[in-house]
């Protein structure tokens, strides 16, 4: 795979997690968690506005469980969480959903 492919694969993935995240089939927290996981790789401007907005949430949550880190959890400290986490989501939900809907547009199909 070339350098270029490599990137366009990147960014094809950023759309389909972004669109993941629009649809709700992926919570915005944890979108956001690998779309700034991705932000190397899909080679946009440190400045990028979209890219900031998942870094800024990923940042603010990075002490929460999301993702598959929640498999080593146990249901009792979940739960304890599941306030947090909501309002976490209701936090990030305006700074996000604007841009997963740019990111789709910018690089999906």
């Amino acid at each position: 795979m070339s350098h270029e492919q490599y990137v366009l694969s990147s960014r094809a993935k950023a759309a389909c997690i972004a669109a993941s995240v629009l649809a709700g089939t992926l919570s915005v927290l944890e979108g956001c968690s690998q779309l700034d996981q991705l932000r190397s790789s899909v080679e946009v401007p440190d400045d990028d506005p979209d890219f900031q907005a998942f870094s800024i949430v990923q940042s603010e949550t990075d002490s929460l469980p999301i993702g598959s880190v929640r498999k080593h959890w146990s249901h009792d400290a979940l739960a304890k969480l599941t306030p947090e986490l909501h309002s976490a989501s209701e936090w990030a939900a305006p700074i996000a959903l604007p841009a997963c809907k740019s990111v789709v547009a910018r690089f999906g199909a």
